[in-house]
């Protein structure tokens, strides 16, 4: 057998447990176990107590145990190793920078052939290279300040950042990430658009922080994680996570395959560390809402305002004095506007007045498609909320929409609050008056005008 083959793989091992390496007593205790040594020669060689090296060596035979998912001791560590690397008959070295199987039955081998270079100081390591480009990036300095406000100064663990479908989002987060990578070890960049489940999720994001042997089972992959986001600086960067939600059921409901996630993030927000969790989705988890403290917080993505008028410049169109106008109809949504200006450039030669001289609304085929599958995402309770504020010129009390429409007052408030984190709701204050010297005042609700248009566009009002 040889001694710094084992000690080798006992290091890779430990380090995928702990994000360290093997310390030189924890070296010491295992070379002298593979040589047959007792503990009390081993205080006796190194000037320390029997006692100290017996816990030493107790905590290591856990971490390892952990790893393995095996009992691991002083009497059996030899012949379990041994094994490990007799069954792969290649060196650790090999094994690692390989494609070999995996190291034991009770491991799973990472897509990536070695862990990353450590990060250096002001040169975080960056794992984005799945993260869209960013062609064109407008305004939102003050979206961005909260969110590095929230990051570097509050040490927030958990941001949601939400918006509807296309509202920037994504193009925003990757504008963060060249603002604030200085303050940060790694920085890391993951899409949920394929719906991966969690094992798999986790099997391809832990190789960024550890080294390619992994744990087997979900409860030590998220342990593994938190060690590692305790000892190191992170930012994890998750989008697309509505893909994870259940359609047909109130927003922010996993379905049943992924509730890992639920898990993952809930420990992430609940327990002690450095580290950053951003996720990005047009529906906000059931819990985002419910826990938010100043750990957790949530952002939502409005119009860009004043800042859409660069999509417009940049598509070149005329009619600058009809802008406003046109920036207004559409929400000043950036994927919205940009679709618009499209149509624009190729029916009405990138007149915008002509365009407004249609005194409907006019929406693209594919902005249509893009409401028509948010639409199949609501419950019957959402569409009933719906096809009602559709219909109304103005906004509506909270105690209107109770009274008026023949439903549970419980489901209706569910559905309201469902709304709202899929951002088809709008809040506008309604000031009732002074009492006391002070201004009270209630909330009007009203639907998104382009959603409205949407379904009063229909032949019929969908149910």
């Amino acid at each position: 057998m040889d001694i710094a083959e084992v000690l080798k793989l006992a290091d890779e091992l430990l380090f995928t447990h702990t994000g360290e390496h093997l310390d030189h007593l924890q070296e010491t205790i295992l070379k002298g176990t593979l040589q047959g040594q007792k503990y009390a020669k081993i205080a006796s060689e190194n000037n320390l107590s029997e006692g100290h090296v017996r816990d030493r060596a107790s905590e290591l035979w856990q971490a390892l145990s952990d790893v393995l998912g095996e009992d691991i001791n002083k009497l059996n560590a030899r012949n379990i190793l041994e094994k490990i690397i007799i069954s792969n008959s290649v060196s650790i070295g090999d094994f690692i920078s390989g494609n070999k199987l995996s190291i034991c039955s009770t491991q799973k081998r990472s897509p990536k052939s070695s862990p990353p270079s450590k990060p250096s100081p002001n040169k975080p390591y960056l794992d984005i290279d799945n993260a869209p480009e960013i062609t064109a990036f407008y305004g939102r300095t003050d979206e961005l300040n909260t969110l590095k406000t929230w990051l570097i100064q509050d040490c927030t663990r958990v941001i949601t950042l939400t918006g509807i479908i296309g509202i920037g989002k994504t193009t925003l987060a990757i504008k963060l990430i060249e603002q604030i990578q200085t303050q940060f070890e790694y920085i890391v960049y993951r899409s949920l658009r394929y719906c991966p489940t969690i094992e798999s999720f986790l099997t391809n994001l832990l190789p960024t922080f550890i080294s390619p042997i992994i744990p087997n089972t979900l409860d030590r992959q998220v342990d593994v994680l938190l060690k590692f986001l305790r000892k190191h600086r992170c930012l994890i960067m998750i989008d697309d996570v509505q893909m994870i939600f259940q359609a047909g059921e109130l927003a922010g409901q996993y379905k049943a395959e992924f509730e890992g996630y639920d898990l993952l993030f809930k420990q992430i927000a609940e327990l002690s560390h450095a580290s950053n969790l951003l996720l990005i989705t047009s529906e906000q988890p059931e819990d985002a809402i419910a826990t938010r403290n100043k750990s957790t917080r949530c952002l939502k993505l409005t119009g860009l305002g004043e800042s859409a008028k660069e999509i417009l410049r940049y598509k070149e169109l005329s009619d600058e004095q009809m802008w406003d106008t046109l920036i207004e109809k559409y929400q000043s949504h950036p994927l919205w506007l940009e679709m618009t200006a499209t149509m624009i450039e190729e029916l009405f030669a990138g007149k915008v007045t002509e365009f407004l001289a249609y005194p409907d609304l006019v929406l693209s085929s594919a902005i249509a498609s893009q409401l028509s599958r948010l639409w199949l995402r609501l419950t019957e309770s959402e569409k009933q909320v719906m096809n009602y504020l559709a219909k109304q010129e103005d906004a509506v009390t909270l105690l209107q929409i109770l009274q008026e429409i023949s439903h549970p007052p419980t489901e209706l408030l569910k559905a309201i609050q469902s709304l709202k984190r899929r951002c088809f709701l709008e809040d506008m204050p309604n000031y009732i008056g002074a009492i006391h010297g002070e201004n009270h005042r209630s909330s009007l609700l009203k639907i998104n005008p382009i959603l409205k248009h949407y379904l009063l566009s229909l032949p019929s009002l969908p149910t």
